[in-house]
């Protein structure tokens, strides 16, 4: 099944200083509720049920990943030069990614006359649907001459690991902030995509960051809205805290009382802040916040 294209990327003017753009997005499944939507594809998407993966729990076994039978579907080259041909006929329309992707890209080339570069990270959550959504998007920007990197970040499966996908999450877009930033990149946010808990994180994780802008795509009037990145910062007594928790890794709730000076209301609010908490008499600092130190103290 041949797979046509019409968006191609700009290309650089030699002797000018380069316009180089990084577009950090979460991946969830729009690209599978607009495919089985269409006529035109019918036949492929009731053949492989992909109607059915837009609602998929997690806790479904086809979509455990990394062995799941949707996952093993990403090597599937009916399905996926189906899902290629479906993009490439309205890359905008496809999927809530590329629109965003395509919007950022769009309003930069505008605001500056042209981009040079364009590097796309999809943050796939460690479920198949998303996995495999974020890999056939990648192939597709891949084929226009971007540089697409895939990463699984954990999901947020349940209370008991809503800590853990917070602290993967932190950690990969930390990461990536830090590398495209070295690279002379300028860093903005798909927020339009995902599922709301990750999507929703990675927006903040990023403004702490330093990320230039997030864009969103909104329901209702279908138009991209800029949301304000403000240059935020956790306050300082905030930080010397958690940098102490961090530090020791735990600490008693006496000593918190006796020698640090914290209150039992501080510790409910660093609490309710969902920051660190108490476990029998012991006062720990949250996964995601380990990391988040981690990034910022560097």
């Amino acid at each position: 099944m041949r797979v046509v294209t019409y968006f191609l990327f700009s290309v650089g003017v030699s002797g000018v200083s380069m316009v180089s753009v990084s577009v950090l997005s979460p991946v969830g499944t729009s690209l599978f509720r607009n495919f089985s939507s269409s006529s035109r594809f019918e036949s492929v998407a009731v053949k492989y049920g992909v109607a059915e993966w837009v609602s998929m729990p997690l806790s479904d076994s086809r979509n455990a990943y990394p062995r799941g039978e949707v996952c093993l579907y990403a090597n599937d080259r009916e399905l996926v030069n189906s899902l290629l041909e479906f993009i490439s006929l309205n890359p905008r329309g496809s999927c809530a990614e590329l629109a965003g992707v395509l919007e950022i890209y769009g309003d930069l080339k505008t605001r500056y006359g042209r981009v040079d570069r364009v590097a796309v990270t999809l943050y796939s959550t460690s479920s198949c649907t998303s996995y495999l959504a974020s890999r056939v998007i990648a192939e597709y920007l891949e084929s226009q001459s971007v540089e697409v990197v895939v990463r699984v970040v954990e999901s947020i499966r349940s209370e008991e690991e809503f800590d853990e996908g917070l602290a993967s999450l932190v950690d990969a877009v930390a990461e990536d902030v830090s590398e495209y930033t070295k690279r002379g990149y300028r860093i903005y946010v798909n927020a339009t995509p995902g599922f709301k808990p990750e999507a929703t994180f990675l927006v903040i994780a990023a403004i702490l960051l330093g990320v230039k802008s997030i864009y969103y795509i909104h329901e209702a009037f279908k138009k991209v809205v800029k949301l304000p990145t403000i240059p935020v910062q956790v306050e300082e007594s905030y930080l010397r805290l958690l940098k102490e928790l961090v530090r020791e890794g735990e600490v008693e709730l006496t000593h918190a009382y006796s020698i640090m000076g914290l209150t039992e209301d501080y510790i409910r609010e660093l609490e309710d802040r969902y920051l660190a908490y108490v476990d029998r008499e012991v006062l720990k600092p949250r996964k995601w916040v380990i990391k988040l130190v981690e990034k910022l103290v560097r």
